[in-house]
């Protein structure tokens, strides 16, 4: 893929040259309101989680580096959205190749945690590269199917989006991650489908990958058929691979309508709920909060996803539209996964929960995201949004 492949022509805009700073009553306020509350929601969540788990240390340490995140979280969607999309666009190669260099970094330098190879340290910090490249790769893919958006019912269009796309799933699914290998493909999905794939060429390629299964399976080490399969009957290993699952339907139902109150869960503080502020978050939340508690995250994510796509839209041009969609593809394939997961209808995959589940690398890669889309929103035509 070369620089001149996909280069990208500024789009024609009569707030191109506006000063950044008038262009802010174009913030979509919509996407700015729910990705604040969730922020908030975050916080309160990973403050009652956790903070009996640490009583016997410092009972705010992760409140406290939630709130250090979620202040960097906010200036990067800030300096973000004050960058010109377009030289997203223009500088897409170099962005998938640095995406490939950070993945193969993480597999020669990275950290080991849990079994998975995912982390590498920057200034004393743990970063997970997969996160990053998550955003990044929407805005290779972006850049792609806008260049060849009056072509896209070309099987060799698709063809290529997937070879860009397999590099960064293979080195993601070596680390192994297979929950974020699949985010990548759902990315794809998504973005291909608003860039006007066929539905019969999108549905040949699941039916590929249906018939690729039996191969696949035989990859997957043992614990991920096992964390694979639990959901389907947690109860025929209830030490073993169903001890997450059923603690976790425990932790959910005891908090009934409006839950049990900020840090009075017990699922997690006696140790039965494992990761109670990351994968199992929801979990802890429903405890907490109850059903009620449940109900408010997901009415914020609606606003938020409605919003997304309502800047897609509205984009003055498809690259801008495409962003959009593979925003959305992800953040609404993690919402489902991981209360999914939490609630026995998934397999465990370890997905985060966006805003809510505690992860520097996590709430950093969304804000890096959002504050592309915010990008579109205040760049996009004002005049034809007027007729």
């Amino acid at each position: 893929m070369s620089a001149r492949s996909i280069s990208l022509p500024r789009a024609a805009s009569p707030l191109h040259d506006r000063p950044t700073f008038r262009r802010l009553d174009l913030v979509d306020p919509y996407l700015l309101i729910a990705t604040l509350l969730l922020m908030a929601y975050g916080l309160v969540t990973t403050y009652s989680t956790s903070y009996e788990d640490v009583a016997a240390g410092d009972p705010v340490q992760f409140i406290l580096r939630g709130a250090i995140f979620t202040f960097l979280g906010i200036v990067t969607m800030v300096a973000v959205a004050y960058f010109d999309y377009a030289w997203f666009g223009t500088f897409a190669p170099l962005l998938y190749l640095a995406t490939l260099g950070l993945l193969v970094l993480v597999l020669v330098i990275g950290h080991n945690v849990l079994g998975g190879q995912r982390w590498i340290t920057i200034a004393g910090q743990k970063f997970q590269v997969s996160e990053f490249a998550k955003v990044l790769m929407i805005v290779v893919l972006a850049k792609y199917f806008a260049d060849r958006h009056d072509k896209i019912g070309s099987p060799l269009v698709l063809a290529g989006a997937l070879v860009l796309l397999g590099p960064a799933f293979a080195l993601v699914y070596r680390q192994p991650d297979l929950g974020t290998s699949l985010v990548f493909v759902v990315i794809f999905f998504g973005m291909a489908y608003l860039a006007g794939a066929r539905p019969w060429q999108l549905a040949s390629l699941v039916a590929i990958g249906l018939g690729a299964f039996p191969l696949i399976w035989g990859l997957l080490q043992g614990y991920q058929k096992s964390r694979l399969t639990a959901f389907l009957n947690p109860y025929a290993d209830p030490q073993g691979a169903g001890w997450n699952i059923i603690q976790s339907l425990i932790a959910i139902g005891s908090g009934q309508a409006t839950g049990k109150g900020l840090t009075a869960g017990t699922q997690s503080p006696l140790g039965y709920l494992p990761i109670a502020e990351s994968d199992f978050v929801f979990a802890g939340l429903a405890e907490d909060l109850g059903f009620l508690g449940a109900v408010i995250l997901f009415a914020l994510y609606v606003v938020l996803l409605v919003a997304t796509l309502r800047i897609g839209f509205r984009s003055r041009d498809p690259f801008g539209t495409f962003i959009a969609a593979g925003v959305f593809s992800m953040l609404a394939f993690q919402l489902v996964v991981n209360v999914g997961m939490a609630m026995s209808l998934m397999p465990v995959t370890g997905i985060p929960l966006p805003f809510i589940s505690h992860g520097g690398s996590s709430l950093l890669s969304v804000c890096m995201a959002l504050g592309i889309l915010q990008s579109v929103s205040m760049r996009r035509d004002a005049s034809r949004l007027r007729s």
